[in-house]
């Protein structure tokens, strides 16, 4: 009898520890992705031979089930809701409320000042050659520099949290340095907003981007550049746009890592051309009916910076069926998104690349191929220092 008993004890404790699983793959629905933590979820491990002697399938099902748990993102929501509002932690998921920003919380450690010069020199030289080669065949190169979003709110941290000021300041500085020393055209748009006022709307209280009105402020300096070195191009004006506000909730980045428990009154902004200059659009090579703005089915829906021409693609196409005007290519980070709405009006075709995706061929010989009039490249300060993606612009033939 006592033999029976713990026989059967061992069954229902078994039974319940299958249900668990069980219960939780029944509850999941099939989802692949946290929306408000923006990345896939972890798929259900394979059952293997390899799996079951390394013993990784267990760590395998414990990463599963922490992902599918059944109410993991109202658990998720609710301990955010309390950190937040009822103990007022001055970081929450890695987020500081700064006032009436949201910035990241950055790590106290950072390099020396002394440290930048010969970093910002050795990143310099493969865009010297890049825009050496542009120059070869008539063709002209411009790097425009932005401040990330906590790089233009630095001010706003909390003096006891670091802020980077010795990035923000020495490294950007030698970065720009080095261009220049490199004969690269460098338009530091930091300094650019700097004598405009630094307007706080050019960028957003919730997102590492720029808002829209910061992107065509870079859209008009951009041009205005160029037009100094004798390109006369298309330009839409104040008077072409229309600036509309969305009804939709802006949660963007920072937002979103709060569940969207920061109280928020921004709106994302687009600029709607009253008279269109008409495209047609490929992404990845295939023919893609997106438009620059892609809208929420209803208003009540919450949007993101992906709304700019849909996110990051490795490579965008834009043609206009204008002859008469130069064409370009735009590569670096999603800082482009917002300018492509912009941009593209101003020339015949526009190609754009992200680097980080793009692997059909070397950016040298993608530059080759096409031999572009214009090419820029778009990168926030917080990538100038990083190895590869768009910083991997020069390929040894």
């Amino acid at each position: 009898m006592e033999h029976f008993s713990q026989r059967a004890f061992l069954l229902c404790l078994l039974a319940a520890l299958l249900a668990v699983p069980a219960g939780t793959a029944l509850w999941s629905r099939k989802d692949t992705a946290a929306y408000y933590e923006n990345r896939s979820l972890t798929e259900f491990p394979s059952l293997t031979a390899e799996s079951l002697w390394s013993g990784t399938l267990g760590g395998d099902l414990e990463s599963w089930y922490s992902d599918h748990v059944p109410g993991r993102t109202t658990l998720l929501k609710a301990d955010t809701a309390v950190q937040l509002h009822l103990l007022r932690r001055p970081a929450v998921n890695e987020v500081v409320s700064a006032g009436d920003v949201l910035l990241p919380l950055l790590p106290y450690e950072e390099r020396r000042a002394e440290e930048y010069p010969a970093l910002a020199k050795a990143a310099a030289e493969p865009f010297a050659r890049l825009s050496a080669y542009i120059q070869s065949y008539g063709g002209v190169f411009c790097y425009a520099g932005f401040p990330e979003q906590r790089v233009y709110f630095r001010d706003k941290y909390p003096d006891y949290l670091s802020r980077h000021e010795t990035e923000a300041s020495a490294g950007d500085g030698a970065y720009a340095r080095a261009m220049a020393e490199a004969g690269v055209d460098f338009l530091d748009m930091a300094a650019v907003y700097d004598a405009q006022g630094h307007p706080r709307e050019y960028y957003s209280a919730v997102d590492h981007h720029y808002h829209y009105y910061g992107a065509y402020a870079a859209y008009r300096a951009v041009l205005e550049h160029l037009a100094e070195k004798g390109w006369d191009l298309p330009v839409l004006t104040e008077e072409d746009l229309d600036f509309r506000e969305l009804p939709n909730p802006y949660i963007a980045t920072r937002n979103r890592k709060l569940y969207n428990l920061w109280p928020n009154e921004e709106r994302a902004v687009i600029g709607v051309q009253r008279t269109p200059v008409p495209f047609t659009r490929y992404d990845n090579g295939q023919p893609s009916d997106k438009p620059l703005f892609v809208l929420p089915a209803a208003d009540y829906l919450p949007t993101t910076y992906n709304l700019y021409m849909g996110g990051d693609f490795a490579e965008t196409v834009l043609e206009t069926g204008r002859a008469e005007l130069p064409n370009a290519l735009i590569f670096g980070d999603s800082f482009t998104n917002a300018l492509e709405t912009l941009l593209y009006a101003s020339f015949n075709e526009t190609r754009v690349l992200d680097l980080r995706q793009y692997d059909e061929m070397s950016l040298r010989d993608y530059i080759g191929q096409y031999r572009p009039d214009v090419v820029l490249c778009i990168q926030n300060d917080t990538f100038y220092y990083l190895g590869g993606g768009n910083n991997d612009v020069w390929e040894e033939p």
